[in-house]
This record gives structure tokens, sequence and C-alpha cells, in this order.
């Protein structure tokens, strides 16, 4: 299979890059994927940078494969697996800081796409006309701000409106239109049991992350294993397609799966007897 030469960043297009503000990089990113991003922390998706991958080395990712829709933390992580992906198979030592830029920080984001931009200097070069079409676009034009977390800012941290209107929990209005009764108030007890199921939630979406996370872990130990084992030469068929499972989307049909049990079985009663 050929592999294509990757060389190194280039420091030349550096003193242009540490020059340019966050609004000069917001204006490229937008303008090389026809994007509408409107802060650098939004880049937390990972959808921009894999477009810009596939403008770079086409197929490397897979256009089809790119979220260009995702609005929630697992999806963005999704789309940055992919980019991560993307230097191992094109044979390039870098290291995507997928923990800190998915957390929507600006510093780190900004820091890590002034890299990303020599990067793609250095590897566009002679290449004209670097842009994602306009259809392909299209659907991460329409993509979804990312939502909030519960009990925190959004993924870009920005502030709550400071004109929001407070709501007062312990009245209940009369509805508009109803004959006016006066207010009505609110139980102590009724404030209780809101307090305690408010609590419950909070204690059951806490261990829901935290065995999230858990999987998480496991499954990112998991690939690290494998793409070792490929880069030593190692099972290599055999790996290839694990990661394959490991990165399909949803529409993946399970067929790659059942293949990949059956090459598995005999492997580990071959191991078993020995």
């Amino acid at each position: 299979m050929h592999k294509t030469e990757l060389k190194p960043t280039v420091t030349l297009t550096s003193a242009t890059v540490d020059k340019m503000s966050r609004h000069d990089m917001l204006e490229w990113v937008n303008s090389t994927v026809h994007g509408q991003h409107k802060k650098i922390e939004e880049l937390c998706s990972g959808v921009a940078y894999c477009q810009m991958m596939e403008l770079l080395f086409p197929n490397c990712i897979g256009v089809k494969r790119i979220k260009t829709t995702a609005k929630l933390e697992h999806e963005f992580l999704y789309n940055l697996k992919l980019f991560q992906a993307a230097f191992i198979k094109l044979n390039f030592d870098k290291s995507v800081p997928i923990d800190r830029l998915i957390k929507g920080k600006f510093q780190d984001n900004f820091e890590f796409l002034q890299w990303f931009k020599k990067f793609f200097d250095t590897h566009s070069a002679g290449k004209e006309n670097l842009r994602v079409p306009a259809a392909i676009a299209a659907a991460a034009q329409n993509a979804p701000k990312p939502i909030k977390k519960p009990g925190s800012q959004t993924l870009g941290n920005a502030k709550a409106s400071p004109t929001a209107p407070t709501a007062k929990p312990d009245t209940l209005k009369t509805p508009k239109g109803a004959q006016p009764q006066g207010e009505r108030q609110v139980s102590p007890s009724t404030i209780r049991t809101l307090q305690e199921t408010q609590e419950q939630l909070a204690e059951q979406i806490l261990s829901v992350e935290h065995e999230r996370d858990t999987y998480y872990k496991k499954l990112a130990e998991i690939e690290v294993i494998l793409n070792e084992s490929v880069q030593n030469n190692i099972y290599v068929e055999w790996c290839n397609r694990a990661l394959t499972i490991l990165y399909a989307t949803d529409d993946t049909p399970p067929a790659a799966v059942d293949d990949l049990a059956e090459e598995i079985m005999p492997a580990l009663s071959l191991e078993t007897d020995i």
C-alpha cells in the first residue's frame, strides 16, 4: 500500500500564523470549509478539522464518516478520534489533545488551531483552491450549537444572559385569562419533594457520566494497543478491522462485527490450548 510522504511542519509560516488574531483564524477556517463558526471554541466539534484533513489528503477519513451535525460531547469525541486516526493512517507523529479540545475552552482550541494552520499551509503548498465543496458544507452550516451540560455553562463557556428572567419557586400565579383568585402558595412539603427529586436526578447524571468515562478509558486503552500492534506489524489486518469497528458509525452494518468475532474465537482457542 502506498504511504503518503508527509513533511515536517515548516517554521517559515510560524511568524505569520502567530500574528493572526482569533478573528483572522476563524475567518480562514470558515472560508476553507464554508463554515459559520462564530467562536474558536466551536471547533471542539472536530468537524472543521476532519473536513480540512480530507482536503489535504482525500479519503484519509471519509467525508461520509464525519458527524457534521455534531452537538453532543460524544459526537465531538467521535470526530476528534477520526481526526487523530488520520494522522496515524498517514504515519505522521502527532498526538491530538482531544481531552483538552473537547472541553471547548478558547486557549486550548486556539493554540491547537495555530499549529494546524502551520500544518495545513505546509501540506497545501502547490494545491490550488483548497475549499470544501459547498454541497458538502451545507449540512455543517446547519449544525446545531453545542448544548449545555447539566449544571454547567455551554461548551464555549458562554455567560448566561443577564436579562434572563428569574423564576419564583415559591408561588404559582393564576394563568392569564382565568378568574383572579390571588396567588397560591406552594407548600413546604412540595418544595422539599422537588428538591429531593432534583438531587436524585443530579446523582443519576453523575453516575451515568462516571460509567461513560470508565468505558471510554477502557476503549481508549484498547485503541492504543491496537495502534501499537499495527505500527509494529503485529496482526495488522486483524487490528485494522478492530479499529474499523471501533470507529464505526451507527449505520455501519453489523456484518463487520460478526466477521471479526469469527476470527477472534479460533485465536482465543489457540491461546488456551497453549
